[in-house]
């Protein structure tokens, strides 16, 4: 069964800046951006190694579509694996898919309205 089939939620393409807060076994230098993103999860470019199972407290901020200024969402997230990408700039040489594991409800409100307007 294919990633995109095992997914619950549609994944939109959207380049979104992600701050990582610290935690343990996530590099202090780490730097997220997203690649694509739903409800439930996101693709994220990084420029560090994460190790499969850390738990990440991060926060999204949400740009365009419908929105008049930059909105936040804090979420939760496991990383399900990390690939690193053959030749990419340091900065997005690694892959990270992220499931969110907990979203404050009116945060998950938040990015559904900002996904259904990009």
């Amino acid at each position: 069964m294919s990633d995109a089939e095992k997914r619950r939620h549609h994944r939109h393409l959207a380049l979104l800046e992600v701050r990582v807060l610290p935690g343990d076994g996530v590099p202090a230098d780490v730097k997220l951006a997203t690649i694509d993103i739903g409800t439930g999860g996101a693709l994220c470019a990084s420029n560090r190694p994460v190790d499969a199972d850390a738990i990440l407290r991060l926060t999204l901020t949400l740009i365009g579509g419908a929105l008049r200024s930059p909105a936040t969402v804090d979420v939760e997230a496991r990383v399900l694996r990390c690939t690193q990408r053959a030749g990419a700039i340091e900065s997005r040489r690694y892959e990270l898919a992220l499931q969110f594991t907990r979203v404050d409800a009116e945060d998950k409100k938040r990015l559904q309205a900002y996904l259904n307007n990009i």
